[in-house]
């Protein structure tokens, strides 16, 4: 046998318009299908004791799976050291530090090194004298526009105030919830 196929043999089928039972488009709304009713057997939970009122389509969660866990939260040194690292390295060391972390510590500490590196990146384009014609142009730019230098500085201070505040709240609440009794009780 040979992988050569001739036009009779292997060639595609001839077209003959009409013949492919295939409605306009116009007529499309016309023929449309009936599906059945939606059934919420397949999606409830197994066990027949959970739910009393029928199956249902989510799962309810308890009490401890909703609220923030030890584990999930991080620790001081987590966020101090992705803290550091987003300062020092800029959106390269936000993003390894998202990548690798997945606690709030981290997170948090992220968001408020970008938020001081940011108020650090405008500092030293204001202050410093430079030779590079690119930064002599920022820093000229943002003589001119000062209220944008402003606006750019309180974004600044605020990325970083939101999250040392965003982690401070939960580890508050982290503490709260390990200081009152179990659900329940």
């Amino acid at each position: 046998m040979t992988d050569k196929k001739t036009d009779e043999e292997g060639g595609p089928p001839p077209y003959t318009p009409g013949l492919d039972n295939l409605p306009a488009y116009h007529e499309l709304p016309e023929k449309k299908v009936d599906l059945p009713p939606y059934q919420e057997n397949g999606f409830g939970y197994q066990d027949p004791g959970y739910c009393h009122d029928g199956p249902r389509r989510f799962e309810a969660l308890n009490r401890a799976d909703m609220i923030l866990s030890i584990e999930s939260l991080g620790s001081d040194s987590v966020f101090i050291l992705c803290f550091l690292v987003c300062f020092l390295f800029n959106w390269i060391g936000y993003v390894v530090c998202c990548c690798l972390f997945t606690s709030v510590a981290a997170r948090c500490g992220a968001i408020s090194g970008i938020g001081l590196n940011l108020v650090k990146m405008l500092l030293i384009i204001k202050r410093c004298s430079f030779v590079n014609p690119q930064m002599v142009a920022a820093r000229e730019y943002l003589e001119i526009h000062e209220f944008q230098y402003i606006g750019l500085m309180a974004i600044g201070i605020v990325t970083m105030l939101f999250g040392v505040i965003r982690y401070n709240s939960a580890k508050r609440s982290v503490n709260r919830r390990l200081l009152l009794p179990p659900y329940g009780m």
